[in-house]
């Protein structure tokens, strides 16, 4: 596997969780919230598995391409906002059930892990094994 696709094996990994635990058990995520809350839980955990599939597709296809580079782009995006997310938390003293403390792993775990993520598709966006555009 060509280093530059790293990070969407792992995005694919973390999020696949994430996604399953949104679609199949949104109270895990927000204990005891409304039917309509549930409603877009399931739906952002759908949105989740789209990216997977987004990620699944970069890395059956041969090398890398500058939409690869887009993609890492638009992935890395995505990760400021559960960083944030975790960091608002642990700033604010946001306590979480043992519920939502077991499927997630606690804000710091968290934030550790989409850190992770948003610094791997960075490399991966200035990686120089993927060519960029001309034209």
């Amino acid at each position: 596997m060509i280093l530059a696709k790293l990070p969407f094996a792992a995005h694919a990994l973390v999020e696949t969780a994430a996604a399953l635990s949104f679609i199949f058990d949104p109270d895990k995520q927000l204990p005891g919230c409304s039917v309509s809350a549930k409603l877009i839980l399931r739906q952002y955990g759908g949105l989740l598995l789209s990216t997977n599939l987004i990620c699944l597709v970069i890395l059956a296809e041969p090398g890398c391409t500058d939409a690869t580079r887009l993609f890492a782009a638009a992935l890395g995006t995505y990760h400021v906002w559960p960083c944030y997310r975790a960091y608002a938390r642990m700033r604010h003293g946001i306590r979480v059930s043992r519920k939502e403390q077991s499927t997630l792993g606690g804000p710091l775990l968290h934030l550790i892990v989409h850190l992770a993520c948003l610094t791997m598709f960075a490399g991966a966006y200035m990686s120089p094994e993927i060519p960029p555009s001309i034209g």
